[in-house]
């Protein structure tokens, strides 16, 4: 595939710690501890990362000990593990991206001398022989879990964690070789011996669709496991070798690789891959210099010192075409072609033989282009696909044909450098687009990842944003202004609405950028994202940032969220609003900047300090805003509050006065709205008073079911409860003291007086005085509790005939009913008469 660029290093693979990424991804080096290390140039340690030909990407100093492991992550993030726990996350370009300790008990228990990495997670092994997972690589927490006890003597030898059913699924199986033999599968729940024969093992490997588990024990016995028929054995071989291989990886999904260095009888090293099919077939290759195997979906890629090649096992579709001696229909195709291409007018011959099975020699054409690597042989390949679809009588879509020379360009275009990346077709197809945009993004390949997304037409919001994120960061300490930058990042998000402004601007503050994430925002059409950024360039503290909360209050404000308007208040009083180390002073003086602008924002930080019960501070605020009406509701908030009478008639009192400190300048509406409230604040002032004067009454003349509670009621309940205690005179004297319409009160009392069952007052009331309001509430009374007797004598007061008879009715005087019925008809005779004669006038 490649010739490498580090020849003048031969030494290197073996002098260091070696992590290939999958999909054609870069290289990873890093000294290795416990090998002898030669002078050689600087003697401080790097990270390094290469492209698969050995051309350096990136590097930075490393000043890390004890790494027992390392690999790649699902997103191409370089993962480090170490034997305190502590995993350490790098971008392709060296950038250090996250640290974290898997759990604070590996330390305690020695350190983890044991550990092994798959593409979304860690598992270590400590000294204690306590088996930790986590699955993320970016933070721990709630994301490690101890799994159960191993019982072991020994320290196990290997370990290979068994992929979960889903990405961020937590039920991972962890696969351990121990020193006695036998293989445990362990989770957090339990240890289970999966009664393995020939143990111990050594080495174990998952294939790359998670469908398969190689194992390998130290008499050379090798097995492959079916992980989704709990792990039954499929297939078993002997390869007589008793020596721990330094790598066991998969070839594709049907092929295994095992990489030994065997010492020779002239001291020197002999490297021995041997690839191994399900036919117990192993081919052996010598290599001189050391080997890392990288495993792909679709083979294996060997990096050595001087050159890197990829082993797969030979297509079915490629062996129907060059297999020696073919005359299968995908053959006798391409040499159609050849004897067409040659001017051989017997090319139809061949086409003719195979005119059946024609659209499926095609097909196979097509498939065995994605497996090649030969530009010269793909253009062959395709060229017979399309000669055979000219021949048929209904050829099929070309969608398939279409798809694979996309996918071939892009791959053979990926193979040049700098890039370097040898992607296949079925890698690509698993990979998929957005998954090769993202890996040519973060390798700061902006303009190749611009131009395929144009090319195939995916979303480019992804690279815009990374490439104005890196610009930024790269601008740090150059020349470079504020304005420039985003004039430059504007004139690359023209075109592009899925791009956020908010996260750009973010980076921008991070790297001390105020001024150029302000400019930034103020073309973010999202008014939450907008509004986050601005609250954490508010945090600081310095005067430009306070400016920043005020335009994040102002921009909350406008878009009336809640969330958003809780973010911002809590940002503005610098804590919970309803702590008493809340800062409201500094609220205060940014909301008198802009009161109508900021009215919401002073309307919901009263209202939560209402309801949090703190009245006195939602006065306290609304009078050092000017805002009479609200500390006059205050007030009155404080009146329901408080229980004592005393303390009930004050608030009472400073209500009335709030209201009437109203605003000449005030719209009328509002005037008479606050001298309404005076007034009925004063009216309920007077009534307490009545009330505390009627309690002292009922003690001190002994009322019946005494002592009774009035301050508090309202006026209708107070006149209520003296009625139905007999206090009836008590009752009158209050309605006329609180001036209370003669209609109303005669409702109250016909109401009270039949629930309390007072049948003999109601009728002296009803028989002694003349209703305002009618009879027909007194008679509904008499009969809702069964009276007739007393209702009867007031029917005919009732001035409705027809509520007459319905009431005669319901006291089962049919007779009378009829006459009332009959009355009503009488009356309106002549008042039809009268609308006739007025009709013909």
């Amino acid at each position: 595939v490649y010739s490498t660029k580090w020849n003048d290093d031969p030494d290197m693979l073996h002098l260091s710690v070696v992590a290939g990424a999958p999909f054609g991804g870069p290289i990873a080096t890093v000294r290795n501890e416990h090998v002898f290390q030669p002078v050689r140039g600087s003697l401080k340690p790097e990270l390094q990362i290469w492209t698969c030909a050995g051309r350096l990407i990136a590097s930075r100093p490393w000043g890390y000990t004890g790494l027992i492991a390392m690999g790649w992550s699902s997103h191409e993030r370089l993962i480090c593990v170490f034997e305190n726990g502590v995993v350490r996350t790098f971008t392709v370009m060296c950038e250090k991206v996250d640290e974290f300790t898997v759990d604070e008990r590996i330390i305690v228990e020695g350190g983890a001398p044991l550990a092994t990495i798959w593409p979304n997670g860690v598992a270590l092994l400590t000294r204690k022989f306590s088996l930790f997972v986590n699955h993320s690589v970016t933070k721990s927490g709630d994301a490690c879990q101890r799994c159960a006890e191993l019982r072991v003597s020994k320290t196990p030898i290997c370990l290979c964690v068994l992929p979960p059913p889903h990405e961020d699924s937590s039920d991972v199986q962890v696969i351990v070789g121990t020193a006695e033999g036998p293989v445990l599968m362990v989770d957090r729940h339990e240890a289970r011996d999966l009664a393995l024969d020939d143990g111990p093992y050594i080495a174990f490997a998952v294939s790359s669709s998670g469908r398969l588990l190689a194992c390998l024990s130290e008499r050379g016995v090798f097995k492959v496991l079916s992980i989704n028929d709990s792990l039954r054995p499929l297939d078993e071989a002997n390869i007589e070798c008793r020596k721990r291989p330094k790598q066991m990886v998969w070839c594709g999904d049907d092929c295994i690789a095992l990489y030994f260095a065997v010492p020779t009888p002239s001291n020197s090293m002999q490297h021995i891959l041997f690839v191994g099919g399900p036919q117990d077939d192993w081919i052996p290759y010598q290599y001189d210099t050391p080997l890392h195997l990288v495993s792909e979906c679709d083979g294996c890629r060997i990096v050595g010192a001087h050159k890197v090649e990829f082993v797969q096992r030979v297509p079915q579709s490629t062996e129907a075409i060059f297999s020696i001696g073919n005359c299968d229909p995908p053959a006798m195709l391409c040499y159609a072609l050849e004897r067409y291409e040659k001017g051989d007018v017997c090319a139809q011959e061949s086409l003719r033989l195979i005119k059946n099975d024609l659209g499926e020699a095609v097909e196979t054409c097509i498939d065995a282009a994605q497996h090649e690597h030969d530009p010269a042989v793909v253009q062959s390949l395709l060229n017979a696909a399309v000669f055979g679809r000219h021949f048929l009588s209904s050829p099929p879509p070309p969608t398939r044909f279409v798809d694979t020379c996309r996918n071939l360009r892009i791959c053979h275009d990926l193979r040049k450098a700098p890039i370097d990346m040898p992607l296949t077709v079925p890698q690509l197809e698993r990979l998929g687009v957005s998954g090769l945009i993202m890996r040519l993004t973060h390798r700061q390949q902006h303009f190749l990842a611009n131009r395929l997304c144009d090319w195939v037409g995916h979303p480019r919001d992804h690279v815009l944003f990374h490439w104005a994120c890196e610009r930024i960061r790269h601008a740090r300490g150059s020349s470079c202004t504020d304005d420039q930058l985003c004039a430059a990042v504007l004139s690359k998000f023209q075109g592009c609405p899925g791009v956020g402004y908010a996260e750009v601007a973010r980076v921008a503050a991070e790297t001390h950028r105020p001024h150029l994430a302000t400019m930034l925002l103020s073309h973010e059409p999202r008014s939450d994202a907008q509004i986050k950024v601005l609250l954490q360039l508010s945090r600081e503290g310095d005067n430009d940032n306070q400016i920043m909360l005020r335009l994040a209050v102002e921009r909350a404000s406008q878009s009336h969220d809640p969330d958003l308007l809780h973010s911002a208040l809590v940002a503005a009083c610098g804590g919970d609003p309803c702590r008493r180390e809340a800062d409201v002073q500094a609220l205060v003086r940014l909301l008198r900047e802009k009161p109508l602008d900021f009215q919401i924002i002073a309307d919901m930080f009263g209202q939560t300090l209402q309801r949090g019960g703190q009245h006195e501070r939602a006065r306290g605020f609304y009078e050092q805003l000017g805002r009479g009406k609200q500390v006059a509701h205050s007030a009155v908030h404080q009146v329901f509050r408080k229980r004592e009478a005393e303390e009930r008639t004050k608030w009472l009192r400073f209500a009335r006065e709030d209201f009437d400190r109203c605003d000449p300048g005030a719209p009328e509406a509002e005037r008479s709205s606050m001298q309404f409230c005076a007034l009925a604040s004063a009216e309920e002032a007077d009534l307490l008073k009545a009330q505390i004067v009627l309690e002292e009454l009922s003690i001190a003349k002994r009322w019946q079911r005494g002592p009774h509670r009035l301050a508090g009621l309202s006026l209708v309940d107070t006149l209520s409860k003296l009625i139905e205690i007999g206090e009836v005179v008590e009752a009158d004297n209050l309605h006329t003291k609180m001036k209370m319409s003669d209609r109303r009160y005669w409702r109250i009392k016909v109401r009270a007086l039949s629930e309390s069952g007072n049948w003999e007052e109601l009728n002296m009331m009803a028989t002694h005085r003349s209703s305002p309001v009618g009879y027909e509430l007194v008679v509904e009374a008499f009969l809702k509790h069964g009276q007739h007797d007393l209702a009867k004598p007031f029917v005919p007061k009732v001035k409705n005939p027809e509520l007459q008879a319905a009431y005669y009715e319901r006291m089962g005087m049919h007779e009378e009913a009829r006459a009332a019925r009959a009355q009503r008809h009488e009356r309106a005779g002549p008042g039809r008469l009268l609308q006739n004669i007025l009709r013909l006038s």
